[in-house]
């Protein structure tokens, strides 16, 4: 309609008919009278939050750098950068050197490399050479030996009723109990137990099963250096070892103990287990089964560090505590809580041997050579099999197994039909662990990469040697020294962000962006210098916190780096450095409790202001959410002003028809009266 207006208008304007006014653009001019100043103040809005928007975006990307850059500085490992080198690569080297590796040379003589076990079967002549007549078979594959981890008992006769002392040693301590009048071997075992250095013994002491006779237990395993002696103003005792030890396997992962506890499964409680010295504590959450418990223990922190294994047991109504070690249980394990109470009793008094060879039944489905590597391959038991075709005549194809490298990687295969594998001309290499000798001390390791002798470096043992092998370690700490000056420009890039949005006079592109933001800033601001200039988390030493590195703020709010101070701290006290920034760690989790240093502690609460909810981001979604609401009311004015301007140009237009219509009127009646006034001449 507005246009059909518009173009009339415009015909009677260019007949000169009506007004003689531009109608159009008197309406447009006075829709833009009104349309204007609030166009130019809602532009304002959108212009200022778009600036905003960009400010936040760059106040994010500056605290993330911000956060990477003390990320840099959280690793104790990365605060340096070593290099090593070997007299002799041909024998030893360094595979990686860790930054936090030991300056220093260290001495390695090498007499035997680790190796895994391989064998062959017999020959056969094609790859699907039946084996067993065409029917399965199974094979008995065993992984692992059993070696003698000594935990002596030894026995001595004592006359229950008598007066006498007591004296018990076990070669370097001694118990003494003077002279009383005893009725039993409980009272005697007592008196022992409660004599000074008694926890000090290799052993402890106790009756026996029979009740006649005392019985020596020696709490590790190992071979006993000096018999145990029992002597005393009474009787004599003789001392017998019946018990020589008992066999745990190899690895030595056997139980001292093994203990129930009873629990409820369905409840709502806090969970702490306890060793007697090392404690895991599970704040309070709801269950519904003891395997849910099970998990929430095997989580927490601390868990590896207790000397027991947390299970539910087979009934499901209860836990079961398995001690990683041989030895006697020096405090009996606990399990408490806010729910209902725990009862612990010891189930296995003694070492129960555990990780003895596994034996895994694998079936033959296909009795062919293919069919037994395929089956050997797919139990999955760390022995693998490879079927080889040798090129010898027509007899071609043998299966070789190969086994785990080291020595507890022995393997044993039995099979009926027998495939030849326990043949002694079918043995291709041994299983061992390599043999070395670090500075006069003898280390064997189930591998030729070792990893936790030189801390913080891998050694890799390529070859025996006749002579030592020199390994040097060097340590450049200017990484440490890099990364804090490039911390230090970061910060103060911020900062002058910061002072560049917030000013309302400064030119630049994005100056003054945050000026309606200050109270973000100064937040941030001072929640970034309490983080960075507060006291580590773990201090050691005199090296306390930035400062101590010569890291200082001025009175204009910029970083300063002192390298003299840094220089000094570095010389008399790197190590204390890398703990108070590290925690002496490296990629720690950030999910643990434990202390990371104050380096991860900073970029912790940096991440904190930039996550999802943290307050940049908040604003800056809030910012956006204006922005759409800015641009909308613009749109409403548009289509606001449309209609101011229609109905102008209507009115406009109608008064134009009106106004041709008089002058038609007019020319009308002035003719007539031409007319008249002419017939009244004549």
């Amino acid at each position: 309609m507005s246009e059909v207006n518009s173009v009339a208008s415009t015909v009677l304007t260019t007949l000169d008919v009506g007004s003689g006014l531009d109608i159009a653009k008197l309406s447009q001019d006075l829709t833009d009278a009104e349309k204007v100043p609030k166009q130019e103040v809602i532009q304002g809005d959108i212009d200022a939050t778009e600036s905003s928007i960009s400010a936040y975006a760059l106040v994010k990307f500056q605290v993330d750098a911000l956060k990477t850059a003390f990320e840099k500085l959280n690793d104790a490992n990365e605060l340096a950068t070593s290099k090593g080198t070997s007299s002799d690569a041909a024998k030893l080297t360094l595979s990686s050197v860790a930054g936090s590796a030991a300056a220093g040379a260290y001495d390695f003589t090498v007499s035997q490399l680790a190796q895994n076990q391989r064998v062959m079967s017999d020959q056969y002549t094609s790859k699907t050479q039946a084996l067993n007549s065409g029917s399965a078979f199974d094979i008995s594959l065993a992984v692992g030996t059993t070696k003698s981890a000594v935990a002596a008992v030894y026995s001595a006769t004592v006359t229950a009723s008598e007066t006498t002392s007591l004296v018990v040693g076990d070669g370097t301590t001694t118990v003494s109990v003077a002279s009383a009048t005893y009725s039993t071997i409980d009272q005697q075992v007592a008196a022992i137990q409660g004599g000074t250095n008694y926890n000090s013994l290799l052993f402890t002491v106790a009756k026996n099963t029979a009740g006649n006779a005392i019985e020596f237990t020696y709490k590790n395993t190992g071979s006993v250096a000096s018999t145990p002696t029992f002597t005393g103003s009474g009787s004599t005792h003789t001392i017998t070892n019946p018990t020589v030890g008992v066999s745990v396997s190899t690895p030595v992962t056997g139980v001292a103990a093994q203990y129930n506890v009873s629990a409820t499964a369905s409840e709502t409680t806090t969970l702490v287990a306890s060793d007697g010295t090392n404690s895991v504590s599970v704040a309070s959450a709801a269950y519904s089964s003891i395997a849910d418990q099970v998990t929430a223990i095997k989580a927490a922190s601390g868990y590896d560090d207790l000397l027991f294994t947390v299970a539910a047991n087979d009934a499901g109504n209860g836990f079961t505590f398995t001690y990683k070690t041989t030895g006697a249980i020096a405090t009996a394990p606990t399990l408490t809580g806010t729910g209902s109470s725990h009862t612990v009793s010891n189930t296995t008094a003694g070492v129960t041997p555990v990780n003895a060879p596994t034996t895994t039944t694998i079936n033959v489905a296909t009795d062919t050579p293919a069919g037994v590597v395929s089956a050997i391959n797919a139990a999955n038991t760390g022995v693998t099999a490879t079927l080889v075709d040798t090129g010898t005549g027509g007899n071609n194809y043998r299966i070789v197994l190969a086994g785990q490298t080291g020595s507890n990687g022995v393997f044993a295969l039995t099979s009926s039909p027998d495939l030849g594998f326990h043949d002694t001309a079918n043995s291709l290499q041994t299983a061992q662990d390599s043999i070395m000798n670090f500075e006069g001390l003898s280390v064997t390791r189930d591998s030729n990469n070792i990893t936790d002798v030189i801390d913080g470096a891998t050694i890799n043992l390529v070859g025996t040697t006749s002579s030592a092998v020199r390994l040097n370690i060097t340590n450049d700490k200017s990484t440490l020294k890099t990364n804090l000056q490039a911390m230090v420009d970061t910060y103060n890039g911020l900062n002058n962000l910061f002072t560049t949005t917030t000013s309302t006079t400064s030119e630049a592109e994005l100056g003054g962006a945050l000026a309606d933001d200050t109270s973000m800033v100064r937040f941030l601001k001072d929640q970034i210098r309490a983080s960075i200039f507060a006291d580590s988390s773990t201090k050691s030493g005199d090296i306390n916190a930035m400062r101590d590195l010569g890291i200082s703020v001025d009175k204009t709010g910029t970083m300063t780096f002192t390298e003299a101070t840094y220089d000094a701290a570095v010389l008399a006290s790197y190590d204390d450095i890398v703990t108070m920034l590290t925690a002496g760690t490296s990629n720690e989790s950030l999910f643990t409790s434990s202390n990371k240093g104050l380096s991860q502690d900073i970029a912790t609460a940096l991440a904190n202001f930039t996550d999802s909810d943290g307050i940049v981001t908040t604003r800056s979604k809030n910012a956006t959410t204006s922005l759409a609401d800015h641009k909308e009311e613009l749109t409403k004015l548009e289509t606001r002003m449309d209609a101011v301007y229609q109905r102008y140009l209507t009115q406009f237009t109608a008064m134009e028809s009106l106004m041709a219509s008089m002058d038609a009127t007019k020319d009308y009646l002035t003719g007539q009266l031409e007319s008249l006034s002419k017939a009244y001449d004549d």
